[in-house]
C-alpha cells in the first residue's frame, strides 16, 4: 500500500511521519527538484506500506515546486489514500488545501491534530460534524504527544482497502461560474489525453489556464509533421498537404477564448474559484466548531506581544540567541575537555599495547600523532554542534523561529534579501550544508542563489570552535570575548556588502513580499529535539570517523615523509613553501598555509591540521593553540582568525552548492568570491595592524 501524507507547513506531519517510520526512512531530492523528498517503510500485521511525507504547502496551484510535486505525485503516482494532516487551531486556512486534495483524490482521510491547543484557544471542533460535511473520515489526534497516530494510521489502512472509491462532498460554485466548469468538463470528456487526470479537477485548471497542464500537454502530445495522409491533412491551394496545426492546440482554448472576450481572464477564474472555496468553509464551519471566549488572548498572543514588539522583540531576538550560543561555546567546553581528555588517555593505551606488540616506530607515530592527533582533535567539536542543534530544533519546534524569521526581514530588506533568507543564516551558523539546503524555502530562485552564496561566509560550528580555541591562546581573559565578536561583526558586515554586491551581479525580477505563517507556541516534546539533533550530530561522527580519518593520515604522511627529514623538508613542508608567497604577505608561515588548505577539505581537518603539525598528539584543542603562540604574534592570529573564518568553504558545501543551484559557473564563482574576499581582508587586517603599531 501506498500512503502519501500532505498537509500545510508546521501542522505536525514530520512528526507522525517519524513516529510512524521510525529509521526506516530514505531522504533526498525528488528528481530534477531541489525539494526534499522523505519515503518511509511501515510495516503492520503482514502488510507492507511505504509512506511519503509531501512537501508541505498552502496550496496545489503552480507557483511554487513544492506544490508542483504535491500534486503531480497524487495525479501520476496515484497513492491508494492521502493522510491529510489539519491544524485544528487554524482549521478555516487548513481545509483550502483539502478542498483541493479532494478535488485530486476519491480516498482521503483527515487527521485533525492540535487538538489540544484548540482546546486552549476556546476553539472546540466536533470532528464527527467536520467529516459528515466533507463525507470523509476525521481522526483526532494530538501528534506533539503521540496520541491517535495509529489510530489515523489504521483508518487510513481501511479506506485505501475500500472496494470502491468513496464519494468525498464537492464545492458548490456559483451557478454562472458552474455552467463554465461543466461546459469545459464536457469538452474535455471527448478528448482521450484528459482520461488521465479526473475530469472536474482538470477543467478548473484549463480555466484557470494552469502553465503545468499547458506544459503536460505539449510534451505527451506529438508535435504535427509534414503528411500527405488525407484524414489528417488539407489540401491547400499549390496543392500541398500540411497535417493540421490545430491538434497543437490546448483543448478548450476556443471556449476560454471566448470566456475573455466576456471578461473572464485567467486571474478571474483563479479568484473567483479560490473565493469560492472560502465561502464554501464559512457555510459549514458553524457545523462543527464553536468559538468561546473568542476576545480572550491565547498565550500564543500573550507572548508574541513581546517577542514580535518593534521596539522588544530584537532584543529578545539577540538574548536568545546569545543564549544559544553561550550554550553551544562556553557551556559546552568542559564536554569537549573531556572528550579531549578521553581521546589522549585512549591514545596513551593504544600506544602501550602496540609498544608490548613491538609495533614498528611508524605506526606507532601514526596512531598517535596522525590518527588520535587528528580525530582527536575534532572529536572535541562534538558536544558544540550536539547543543547547536538541540537549541535550533527547540527554537523550530517551539515556533519561535518563525518570529526570528519576522524581525529578521527588516535586516533582510536592507540587504535587499528575502525574509525567508534569515531562516538559511541563522542555519549556516551550525553547518553550512543545511543552511544551503534552508534556501528551498525561497521562491525566487534569485533569492535562492544569492542567498546560497552568502552562507559560506557565516562561521559555521566547526568554524567557531577552532577560531574559539585560537582567540583563547592569543586573547586570554575578556579581551577574548571582544575579539570574538569583533569577528562576527565583521561577518555581518561583509554578509551585507556581499548581498548588495551580488545583487547587481545575479539579475533578479521584482522580489515578492514576506508572507508567512506564524505557527502558535507550544512545548517540543523530547522526541522532536532529540532525533534531528541526533541525525546531524551522527553525520558529523560519521564524517570524523572516515573522511576526516582518512584526511588525518594523508596529513601524517605528507608531514613525516621523506623521513630522517625536518619538518620544512617533507613533502607537507614542501607544500607549505610553494604556497609561501601567498602567505607572507598576510604574516603566515607555512603551517598555516598547509593547515588551511586542507581546511577545504573541511573545516574540521584545519585544527587536526596544526595538532599534527605542531607535533601536538591527541591533546586538547587548546594546547594546539598554544602552540601556535610560539610562531604567530597577536596580529598573525587575529589576521588568521579573519582569513579562516571568510576563505573557501568546505567540500561538503561547494558540492551541495552545486546540487541546490545545479550551475558550475556559479559554484566556481562562489568558491573564488570567499577565497579572494578572505584574502583582501586579512592584507587589510594585517598591514592595516602594522601601521596602527600592533604586533
Amino acid at each position: 500500500m501506498k500512503i502519501a501524507l500532505v498537509g500545510n507547513p508546521n501542522v505536525g506531519k514530520s512528526t507522525v511521519f517519524n513516529v510512524l517510520t521510525g529509521s526506516n526512512q530514505q531522504v533526498g531530492n525528488w528528481a530534477g527538484k531541489t525539494v526534499e523528498r522523505k519515503s518511509g517503510i511501515i510495516q503492520r500485521a503482514t502488510q507492507t506500506i511505504e509512506m511519503i511525507d509531501l512537501p508541505g504547502t498552502y496550496s496545489l496551484t503552480a507557483y511554487s515546486q513544492e506544490e508542483i510535486i504535491t500534486r503531480e505525485y497524487i495525479l501520476r503516482e496515484n497513492p491508494d489514500v492521502v493522510m491529510a494532516m489539519v491544524d485544528a487551531s487554524n482549521i478555516e486556512r487548513n481545509l483550502y488545501l483539502v478542498l483541493q486534495i479532494l478535488e485530486l483524490a476519491p480516498r482521503v482521510v483527515i487527521g485533525l491534530n492540535m487538538m489540544d491547543l484548540a482546546q486552549s484557544s476556546g476553539i472546540t471542533i466536533h470532528s464527527s460534524e467536520l467529516a459528515k460535511a466533507l463525507n470523509v473520515p476525521v481522526v483526532e489526534i494530538v501528534a506533539a504527544k503521540g496520541k491517535g497516530i495509529e489510530e489515523f494510521l489504521t483508518e487510513a489502512i481501511r479506506v485505501g482497502m475500500l472496494a470502491e472509491d468513496p464519494l468525498p462532498g464537492k464545492v458548490p460554485y456559483p451557478e454562472d461560474l458552474e455552467v463554465k466548469v461543466q461546459d469545459m468538463e464536457r469538452l474535455l470528456a471527448t478528448n482521450s489525453w484528459a482520461t488521465r487526470y479526473p475530469l472536474r479537477w482538470l477543467a478548473l485548471k484549463r480555466l484557470e489556464r494552469d502553465p503545468e497542464i499547458g506544459q503536460e500537454w505539449k510534451t505527451s502530445v506529438p508535435r504535427p509533421t509534414h503528411s500527405k495522409d488525407k484524414d489528417s491533412c488539407c489540401e491547400l491551394g499549390d496543392g500541398a498537404s500540411y497535417e493540421l496545426q490545430k491538434t497543437t492546440v490546448l483543448p478548450g482554448e476556443d471556449l476560454l477564448q471566448k470566456y475573455e472576450d466576456e471578461g473572464w481572464s485567467k486571474d478571474h477564474f483563479e479568484m473567483a474559484f479560490a473565493d469560492a472555496k472560502y465561502q464554501y468553509i464559512s457555510q459549514i464551519l458553524p457545523k462543527f466548531r464553536t468559538h468561546l471566549n473568542p476576545t480572550k488572548p491565547t498565550w500564543t498572543d500573550l507572548i508574541d506581544v513581546w517577542a514580535l514588539s518593534p521596539i522588544w522583540g530584537y532584543p529578545i531576538m539577540f538574548a536568545v540567541l546569545a543564549f544559544v550560543f553561550w550554550g553551544s561555546f562556553v557551556a559546552s567546553a568542559p564536554l569537549g575537555g573531556a572528550i579531549s581528555q578521553g581521546m589522549a588517555w585512549a591514545a596513551e593505551r593504544v600506544v602501550s599495547i602496540l609498544q608490548w606488540a613491538q609495533v614498528p616506530d611508524f605506526v606507532l607515530s601514526l596512531v598517535r600523532d596522525g590518527i588520535f592527533a587528528g580525530v582527536g582533535a575534532v572529536l572535541a567539536f562534538v558536544p558544540q554542534i550536539a547543543i547547536f542543534f538541540a537549541f535550533f530544533s527547540l527554537m523550530q519546534d517551539s515556533g519561535y523561529l518563525a518570529r526570528a524569521a519576522f524581525l529578521g526581514d527588516r535586516f533582510m530588506q536592507v540587504m535587499g534579501l528575502h525574509g525567508k533568507s534569515f531562516f538559511s543564516l541563522v542555519s549556516g551558523f551550525g553547518c553550512n550544508v543545511p543552511g544551503i539546503m534552508a534556501t528551498r524555502t525561497l521562491e525566487d530562485p534569485k533569492d535562492r542563489l544569492i542567498t546560497m552564496l552568502l552562507n559560506p561566509l557565516i562561521p559555521c560550528v566547526p568554524r567557531l570552535g577552532v577560531m574559539s580555541a585560537v582567540v583563547a591562546a592569543f586573547f586570554p581573559g575578556s579581551r577574548g570575548s571582544v575579539v570574538m565578536l569583533s569577528l562576527l561583526m565583521l561577518s555581518m558586515l561583509l554578509v551585507m556588502f556581499s548581498a548588495l554586491f551580488l545583487r547587481r551581479v545575479v539579475k533578479q525580477t521584482e522580489r515578492s513580499a514576506f508572507v508567512m505563517e506564524l505557527p502558535l507556541y507550544h512545548i517540543p516534546t523530547f522526541r522532536n529535539i532529540l532525533l534531528p539533533t541526533w541525525q546531524k550530530t551522527y553525520s558529523f561522527l560519521k564524517r570524523a570517523w572516515t573522511f576526516i580519518l582518512v584526511a588525518s593520515i594523508v596529513v601524517w604522511v605528507l608531514s613525516s615523509y621523506p623521513q630522517g627529514v625536518s619538518m620544512e623538508a617533507t613533502w607537507a613542508g614542501k607544500m607549505g613553501g610553494w604556497l609561501t608567497f601567498i602567505g607572507e604577505p598576510l604574516g603566515f608561515d607555512w603551517r598555516i598555509m598547509v593547515a588551511i588548505v586542507f581546511g577545504f577539505a573541511a573545516k574540521e581537518t584545519t585544527l587536526s591540521t596544526l595538532g599534527i603539525l605542531y607535533g601536538v598528539a591527541a591533546d586538547a584543542s587548546q594546547s594546539i593553540a598554544q602552540a601556535m603562540t610560539g610562531a604567530m604574534t597577536p596580529l598573525n592570529a587575529y589576521t588568521f582568525l579573519v582569513v579562516y573564518m571568510l576563505y573557501i568553504p568546505c567540500l561538503a558545501s561547494v558540492v551541495t552548492t552545486y546540487k541546490e543551484s545545479g550551475s558550475l559557473g556559479w559554484t566556481s564563482f562562489g568558491v573564488a568570491y570567499n577565497l579572494i574576499l578572505s584574502f583582501i581582508m586579512g592584507w587589510i587586517v594585517f598591514h592595516g595592524g602594522q601601521v596602527l603599531g600592533f604586533h
